[in-house]
């Protein structure tokens, strides 16, 4: 997408996460939670990519240098909120594009089609800004997106603001933003930390931008699952089985037959011919190619194998950077390790 920027929050510790390494590193089938927002952005045409990095940044950058990321990075010093991230990336970014996306590093399961609908619908609309939406069955906790008669957006309420009337509203806020690159250096400029946890709230932009008579669109997400965050390990084990139950229901489409595919655990590069057989409590890790017409007998365990088609690999096996040849037959319980 020409003249589109994105901006990836990515400095928060995580403390939640109860660990020494940034929360966006924390892996969703076999990928750190960032690289599948990267990937997603990528997936757009999106060329004009920076990430906001803070709590051990350095682990950040090289980790997604080994993953081979095009992406240049801003250093977020001090985490003083979401507002003083996005400020502390505009100072830094040059070459700016007229149009910014702002996404969060640990929402691992937003797809790019949603984002380039998102993207679209912004410059259709000729809003200044635009707030990615979604409606939840339960949106406790969540600021509500604020409308008048004429079903525009005016505002967000947060949860401990809202009245017992807003508090019904199921449309919420993301956090998830398209907006006008200089309306937005402007709002973020506005923004003031004078509340309770004296931090710079980057929705107080939706408020700065309206104020100077911008108007303000909004664009629902489809599948709720979408925006779910992570900020716990309860969270992180949600995403990746949800990402999971995607990548199954993709090889299930092509021709792949999984018995309980709630008992089989994969990761992002999984890659299994039509007519196989996969069946209960069986993982593949790394690397998987498996081609047509074999089958994967209960318990075993892949990692970084390539099995050759018309294979049928026995009961319990651990199969470890081998590459199998086709036709053959590993007999239950072999251990075979490249």
């Amino acid at each position: 997408m020409k003249n589109v920027m994105c901006i990836v929050l990515a400095a928060g510790k995580g403390t939640r996460m109860k660990s020494e390494y940034p929360k966006v590193l924390h892996r969703v089938c076999g990928y750190p939670m960032l690289y599948h927002v990267v990937k997603a952005v990528k997936g757009c045409g999106i060329g004009n990519l920076w990430i906001v990095v803070g709590f051990k940044g350095n682990l950040v950058r090289a980790e997604l240098e080994s993953l081979k990321i095009d992406a240049k990075f801003v250093d977020q010093k001090e985490q003083l909120g979401t507002g003083h991230a996005v400020l502390t990336a505009l100072r830094a970014i040059h070459d700016k594009s007229d149009l910014t996306l702002i996404l969060y590093g640990d929402t691992p399961l937003l797809k790019s089609r949603t984002l380039i609908g998102f993207v679209e619908n912004y410059i259709a609309s000729e809003c200044k800004l635009s707030i990615l939406t979604a409606r939840l069955p339960d949106p406790l906790g969540y600021g509500r997106i604020l409308r008048d008669e004429k079903m525009e957006v005016v505002g967000i309420v947060e949860e401990k603001d809202a009245t017992a009337d807003q508090k019904r509203i199921r449309e919420i806020n993301t956090g998830i933003y398209c907006v006008d690159t200089e309306w937005l250096e402007d709002a973020v400029g506005k923004i003031r930390n004078d509340n309770a946890q004296g931090e710079y709230y980057l929705t107080d932009i939706v408020k700065f931008i309206r104020e100077e008579g911008g108007k303000i669109g909004s664009f629902e997400v489809g599948d709720i699952t979408e925006i779910e965050g992570v900020n716990d390990r309860g969270d992180l084990a949600c995403a990746h089985k949800t990402m999971e139950r995607r990548i199954l229901n993709k090889l299930m489409k092509s021709g792949v037959t999984v018995y309980h595919p709630d008992t089989v655990y994969t990761e992002l590069r999984t890659d299994i011919g039509k007519d196989s057989i996969v069946y209960p409590n069986c993982s593949f890790v790394g690397l998987v190619d498996i081609g047509c017409n074999c089958i994967v007998e209960s318990g075993c365990y892949l990692n970084n194998v390539k099995i050759g088609s018309d294979s049928r690999i026995g009961f319990g096996s651990y199969l470890e950077g081998v590459d199998i040849p086709p036709k053959s037959l590993i007999p239950p319980f072999s251990v075979l390790k490249g």
